[in-house]
């Protein structure tokens, strides 16, 4: 789903006439990208990744703020396994920055409650 959002949202940037810079820096202002990488962040840290339950984006728990300079600061929530099989929600933020004009993403901050 992550990598269909991507795409998605990278075929449109690509049909619209932009110039490359101006595509750049759409992809380094997309929220839409920075909750998907999010996401891949925070299933690093997890111990049963397989598991992870995302909200939709448009959840009113989901909060994906655009802060310049490529930067986004998340704040959502995860169902996922525990270490006994459990399934728990935790709350999660993630700072990360886009490399402009690149698909290359980097996590400034991660904490998970």
């Amino acid at each position: 789903m992550r990598l269909v959002s991507i795409a998605l949202v990278s075929i449109t940037l690509g049909c619209t006439g932009e110039t490359p810079e101006q595509r750049a820096q759409a992809a380094c202002e997309s929220t839409t990208d920075a909750y998907v990488m999010s996401q891949d962040f925070i299933e690093q840290h997890l111990r049963a990744p397989a598991s992870a339950k995302f909200p939709w984006m448009t959840d009113a728990d989901v909060s994906v703020k655009y802060l310049g300079d490529c930067t986004h600061e998340v704040r959502a929530y995860v169902d996922a396994q525990n270490g006994f099989g459990a399934l728990i929600r935790s709350r999660y933020y993630v700072k990360l920055q886009n490399q402009k004009g690149t698909s290359t993403w980097r996590a400034l901050d991660v904490q998970i409650q």
